[in-house]
């Protein structure tokens, strides 16, 4: 079976793209080779026998809990298992719960130094801390969503949330 990965770019973070990818999973997966299993995340990575291109599977509950395949980057087994890659959906859901609180809110500098413990960043203005740790302080208290588990990756590692 010839290679395919080269007819699937990175995925847009819309619904619409992640849906047919979905749709295209299952054909998709078919000349993969298995490496492992991530069984609490319900995760699998997978690699090209052809190109040698490393695929994760990811999946969305509010996309129907339906599994998806996406290009990451190469990594060892052991460090994937200790923490796998983002998964787009997860992002893109992520992103648009937190896109209300961005619209509402500015954050400007307030010229002094984040209170957290050898941060460079400048703190915001009506709070000791940086933009990042304010979010953080409000996502601990519940106030905000949680950011996704998974490690970061080209091109999500740029995205806004």
């Amino acid at each position: 079976m010839p290679c395919v990965c080269s007819q699937y770019p990175p995925l847009e973070l819309t619904r619409a793209a992640i849906n047919k990818r979905i749709k295209a999973t299952p054909a998709l997966l078919k000349p993969l080779g298995l490496l492992v299993t991530h069984a609490a995340a319900k995760l699998k990575l997978l690699q090209c026998p052809q190109c040698g291109h490393y695929w994760q599977t990811g999946w969305e509950w509010n996309l129907g809990g339906t599994e998806y395949a996406y290009q990451v980057p190469a990594i060892e087994v052991a460090e994937w298992l200790r923490e796998p890659y983002l998964q787009p959906a997860a992002w893109m859901v992520y992103a648009a719960l937190m896109q209300p609180y961005y619209a509402k809110n500015t954050f400007e500098p307030s010229g002094k130094p984040c209170r957290v413990a050898q941060c460079p960043h400048p703190a915001i203005k009506f709070s000791g801390v940086c933009e990042p740790h304010h979010i953080e302080q409000l996502q601990e208290f519940g106030l905000l969503p949680k950011r996704p588990a998974g490690r970061l990756f080209p091109p999500y590692h740029t995205a806004s949330a």
